[in-house]
Order: structure tokens, then sequence, then C-alpha cells
């Protein structure tokens, strides 16, 4: 995968942004965010400057995570050193996650260590830092998550700690999803048995298919509009398509999609190795073509440029 320290240009990111981006009231800059990349080449020095960066740091602030198990060891490892933290993750029950995210939001606890489960509805406007111990699947994800630091227009920090070993993690991570051409014919074969609109139930032990590789095939041929949900919550197969056409689309659509995390994560790698201003190189991701050197990064800090005004 190359890495270059240009941006990319707009038609190659074109269709990578969300539809209908969520803009902060200030924009898409926020110069109060001291933005930073700290490069390490192992694990074990990666984790132990996560842990002592939080450790001296302001608060309260927000550790990212990919994993759950991210999310729990480096809570446990903060709460060793003293520092009050907890964890969130997409597996605690729903009362758990709305107790963990309460406290915090109320100032009960000044570190939260969460997978990207936690940002909907967060607006605390005193979060000093949010810090990065995993890199992010895309820049727009990173973004939508740093912006959550400083919303009280006071000083804050985004760090992300960075191993170039995490992009081919992160890579594997979101490569999966490949469509199994033997589950997708069983679950169209038994919808088009039907005839009529059949219940996940239905299908599951007809199927013998288990309820998470069912929905992800039910996914798949929704997306493909091959079948579609009706109101009832039961699913019909689309008229007038073959298996083979259905197939045919599904793979076509897969291919697509691994571009497309492909392209969003070489934007997160661009940021991470970029040797110009970090902010300038996020703003121009965002259409933003008159950003310049900010002052308030680590490369600018390296070029010795100082930021144009205080905040």
């Amino acid at each position: 995968m190359t890495t270059p320290d240009h941006f990319f240009p707009t038609e190659a990111i074109d269709g990578l942004r969300p539809r209908h981006p969520r803009v902060p009231a200030h924009g898409f800059d926020r110069p109060n965010i001291s933005l930073r990349v700290d490069t390490f080449s192992t694990k074990g020095e990666k984790h132990e400057a996560v842990l002592r960066r939080v450790e001296f740091a302001d608060k309260p602030g927000i550790v990212y995570v990919a994993t759950h198990k991210n999310a729990e060891s480096i809570a446990a490892d903060l709460q060793a050193r003293g520092v009050d933290a907890v964890f969130y993750h997409g597996a605690l029950k729903a009362r758990e996650r709305e107790e963990i995210q309460n406290r915090f939001m109320n100032g009960e606890v000044p570190v939260i260590v969460a997978t990207n489960a936690f940002g909907m509805g967060v607006d605390k406007s005193d979060i000093r830092f949010v810090y990065h111990a995993d890199v992010s699947d895309s820049l727009d994800g990173y973004y939508q998550e740093i912006v959550r630091a400083g919303r009280d227009g006071e000083p804050a920090e985004a760090v992300l700690f960075y191993r170039p070993q995490d992009i081919n993690a992160q890579q594997y991570k979101t490569g999966g999803g490949n469509v199994d051409p033997y589950a997708l014919e069983i679950v169209a074969s038994a919808l088009a048995h039907h005839r009529r609109p059949t219940s996940r139930g239905d299908l599951a032990r007809e199927t013998a298919l288990s309820g998470r590789k069912l929905s992800n095939i039910v996914h798949k041929l929704e997306g493909v509009g091959a079948a579609h949900q009706l109101d009832s919550g039961k699913i019909q197969l689309s008229r007038g398509r073959t298996l083979a056409d259905i197939a045919e689309a599904a793979a076509s659509q897969q291919k697509v999609q691994k571009e497309v995390r492909k392209r969003r994560l070489e934007s997160m790698q661009g940021y991470a190795e970029c040797r110009t201003c970090r902010r300038e190189y996020l703003l121009r991701y965002f259409g933003d073509d008159d950003a310049g050197p900010c002052g308030n990064c680590d490369r600018c800090e390296m070029a010795g440029i100082r930021p144009a005004k205080v905040a």
C-alpha cells in the first residue's frame, strides 16, 4: 500500500465520505485542538506511552481502541496506576453502557476507554483529550471522534498512537464480509421455495445457519435488491432474479465495498504518516483547499510554525 505525503485528489476520495457529514457548529476546523501522531515500533512501547500520557494528561478524556479486549485491558492498567478509568464497548448490556456513559458525562469518572460504540449523543464540553490507542478505519471516523474534545473552546489535544503494522491489522479486521456462495444460494433458494414472505426464524431452521450468518446473508441480498424486508419483519425474495444473477451482483458489490474500505484506510494512513501540517491534510480531505499550516500540530511544531492566533 502506498502512502504518499500529498493529499488524495478529490476524485480519488469521492464517495468515501458520508453523504451528509455531521459538521460541528464551529465548522470542520477546530483550531483549539492540538493534533499529534506518536509512532512506535512495538506494541509494548505504544501501550506504555498511552498509559503514561493518560496518567499525566489534563482530564476528562477519551481513549479510543479497536477491540473489546483493548478497552478492558487499558482501563485495568490505568486503574492499577491510580487513574479512575472505565471501559465501554458494544458487548456490554445496554443498561451497563448507559450507566458507564452517564458516569463519564456527569464527571464521576475522568477517563473512559472505549470502542467506536461510544460516541452517538456524546456532547461533553470539557473533554481535554481524545487519544487513539488504535488506528481508525477511516479519516472520517477519526475526525468524528477527535472533535468531541474541546467543545468549550479551551485547548484540547488529539493524539494518535501509531504503529505502521496497525494498518495491516485494521485492513484484516475490515476485510471480512466475504460472500459465502453456498450460504447465499441456500437462503435464496429457501425464499424462492416459499414464494411468500418468510420469517427469519423459519429461514434459520430451514438453512441451519447461525443467526449472525443468516442476518449477514439477508443484508447482502437486500443490498443488491434481491430481497426486501416487510414491515412485519418477514423477508421476501424479489421477482425476476435468478440465483446466478444474485450471486454475481453480490460478488460485484463485495468488490466495490473492499475498494471503498481500502481507500478509507489509505486516507487514515496518509494522515498518520504525512510530513506536512496535519490539520492542513485533514481539512483538505474534507474539501477545504484554502487550508494552510496551522501552527498547532506536531508537524508545524517541528517546522517552527506558530499559530496565527491563540485560541
